[in-house]
């Protein structure tokens, strides 16, 4: 692999890749976005003036495009780029897209991943990748292990699958956290972590790191995943139903579904070490604290 093209390189995974091609690897980069952007390019990056240009030497070809664009920018690539080439997508949503990968020309190794990391990772880090089989699942997994030797790889049989995981790893996740952020917006915020504990704190951090990403991205997250208003409504069902019990009268309804709650959790995972875990990483953080 001696050439890649990054598609979308204005934006904030299009950079983080553009950097990690570049530091990561003796290659020629090329880049193209269709709205202007600005960043330091190296020497061996070419900013492409159209996308064909881009993309039509290029070994493999990186799309880092927006949610709603992926569909229409992946056929366009295709059109386009030389035999024998690869093309990797990295969407967040993977239903559209992936019938567009299987239907593509044979000569073309289609890659349908999911990045598992934010443009805020370190390049030296270990990074988690979710990999959805296309053709032939070894040779993808070969492939993509080349790009990111450092890579773990988790694979997900089909992309109707992968975006129902995904409605409650990013889509609840999301919603819960611009929730809580819509609240304490409202709310004297400096005050209340100036005395709150670990718990508020962290769970500060989560819903302000997630607020840094664009609107239009939470907006593609929380719109385009047709599994996510199940598990909202299904969340806002059990938060009617906990909010009533809270509001009630029989102190021991709320006490029996903290029990059953928590009976549930255990039986998947070891909340005891959970707990440990959490503190740990406060504890973790704080060394960074320390060196400011």
């Amino acid at each position: 692999m001696k050439k890649v093209a990054v598609i979308g390189a204005g934006g904030r995974m299009g950079k983080w890749f553009t950097h990690y091609f570049v530091q990561s690897k003796a290659m020629r980069v090329s880049v193209y976005d269709k709205s202007k952007f600005e960043f330091r390019i190296p020497e061996c990056v070419d900013r492409c003036n159209t996308l064909r240009d881009c993309v039509e030497e290029a070994d493999l070809v990186m799309i880092c495009v927006p949610i709603e664009s992926i569909v229409s920018v992946v056929k366009e690539c295709l059109m386009h780029m030389k035999n024998g080439a690869a093309l990797s997508e990295i969407s967040s949503i993977k239903k559209q897209v992936f019938n567009v990968l299987r239907s593509a020309r044979k000569d073309i190794t289609c890659l349908c991943v999911h990045p598992m990391f934010g443009p805020a990772t370190k390049k030296s880090k270990i990074i988690k990748n979710l990999l959805i089989p296309v053709r032939n699942q070894a040779k993808e997994m070969g492939y993509l292990r080349s790009i990111f030797p450092r890579s773990k790889i988790e694979v997900i049989s089909d992309p109707d699958l992968h975006d129902e995981y995904m409605a409650v790893v990013i889509g609840l996740t999301y919603y819960l956290n611009l929730v809580l952020g819509s609240v304490l917006s409202k709310l004297d915020l400096r005050t209340m972590k100036k005395v709150a504990g670990t718990s508020f704190g962290m769970q500060a951090m989560i819903t302000e790191s997630i607020l840094n990403d664009s609107p239009e991205l939470v907006t593609s997250l929380l719109r385009e995943n047709p599994f996510n208003k199940t598990y909202i409504s299904e969340f806002l069902a059990e938060a009617e139903y906990i909010q009533k019990l809270v509001s009630g009268k029989d102190e021991n309804a709320t006490k029996r579904i903290v029990e059953s709650i928590k009976s549930r959790m255990n039986k998947l995972t070891d909340t005891n070490k959970s707990y440990l875990d959490f503190y740990r990483a406060i504890e973790y953080l704080k060394t960074f604290d320390s060196e400011k």
